[in-house]
């Protein structure tokens, strides 16, 4: 289930939301290759009205269900996925409750963790809201037996699930969130892409490994050429993801330089940050200092783990 409108990705098939508004781009910035319909893995098709539904990959089937409301003015339905393997339940996860009538969760079949001899299954449920979220699990098998691995709740629709360099094992493909709203406001916003794998029933951060440099390059490409040029040094929103962006293939530090040196500091009034923590309010006040946006964005970028 869509529940945002995409364009096309600088590389087919990245389905996240991304958040760079109609007041900085030409155009919204990732999408589905139009070539392809729907995610590239067997997935979940729901009928019209649909309580229920399955998909099924050689011995393994992903059942979700629409749990039935509960009593109570504040209860919310909440989709529930079942995987069976051969027949047998093996594993039960709840998803987020979204408050739509509709199922809005999805679950597909493939590669995902190479540490065991079948597949996998990733479940993605929305959160419901303008500007948020879905939640990601991936099922998988390990000595211990079927576990749901927690990935993390992102923006977007949880189109997430794409094999990024061809290896024949999908990884998780989003943005880093951090970034929205960090410096701006959410349609206002750029962000960088982080990567997840499962390896072992392990959730680990793969981003920086260099197979996906390639990817990064593709995505800060996208980033430039969809921005409004009367916006590249204007936007602190923009310009923050796309110093992260420039961060992620090695020209951190360049792009600082850029945004110095392009950076109308006279206008910038500055803002009270916060030097030994993200909590102004909870801010020491020996520790609070004014900070024009380049300052302020050096020091999120370093404490995010963005080389500069």
């Amino acid at each position: 289930m869509k529940l945002f409108e995409h364009a096309r990705a600088a590389r087919g098939g990245l389905a996240v939301l991304m958040a760079v508004g109609s007041m900085l781009l030409a155009a919204p910035a990732f999408a589905q290759d139009p070539e392809e319909d729907g995610p590239a893995y067997p997935h979940i098709e729901f009928s019209e009205g649909a309580r229920d539904g399955s998909v099924t990959d050689g011995p393994i089937t992903a059942r979700i269900v629409q749990e039935p409301m509960p009593a109570g003015a504040d209860a919310v339905e909440t989709p529930e996925l079942t995987v069976s393997v051969d027949g047998k339940a093996v594993l039960r996860a709840k998803g987020a409750p979204s408050g739509l009538d509709e199922i809005a969760a999805d679950a597909m079949i493939a590669e995902i963790d190479p540490a065991n001899a079948g597949k996998e299954v990733y479940f993605s449920s929305y959160t419901g809201g303008a500007h948020c979220c879905s939640q990601a699990i991936v099922a998988t098998e390990t000595e211990a037996g079927w576990t749901g691995v927690e990935i993390g709740t992102f923006d977007g629709d949880g189109d997430y699930l794409r094999d990024v360099d061809g290896d024949g094992v999908a990884e998780i493909v989003t943005v880093d969130n951090r970034f929205l709203y960090a410096f701006d406001c959410y349609a206002c916003s750029a962000a960088p892409l982080v990567v997840y794998a499962v390896r072992a029933g392990v959730r680990i951060d793969v981003t920086a490994e260099p197979r996906f440099l390639a990817e990064h390059r593709a995505w800060l490409a996208q980033l430039e050429s969809d921005v409004d040029p009367e916006n590249r040094w204007t936007s602190p929103g923009f310009v923050a993801g796309w110093v992260a962006a420039k961060a992620r293939v090695g020209e951190g530090g360049a792009a600082m330089a850029a945004l110095r040196s392009h950076w109308d500091s006279a206008a910038d009034e500055g803002e009270e940050t916060c030097l030994s923590g993200d909590d102004i309010d909870a801010c020491p006040r020996k520790d609070r200092k004014l900070l024009k946006f380049p300052d302020r964005l050096a020091l999120f970028l370093k404490r995010t783990g963005y080389p500069i």
